[in-house]
């Protein structure tokens, strides 16, 4: 599993937010889902503060 995500274009922003969207829809969240939602909104907001 990555350390860090890197959103570089508008697309890769909006699939990386459907997906954290789709993974906390799940019925049980393993530790591993939430470490990766939490990996998934940072590059997020990373991306929101140097781009939007």
């Amino acid at each position: 599993m990555p350390q860090e995500i890197v959103i570089k274009t508008e697309k890769q922003y909006e699939d990386n937010m459907v997906a954290v969207f789709e993974l906390q829809e799940k019925e049980e969240l393993t530790a591993d889902d939430l470490k990766q939602i939490e990996l998934m909104l940072k590059a997020g907001e990373k991306y929101e503060a140097e781009h939007l």
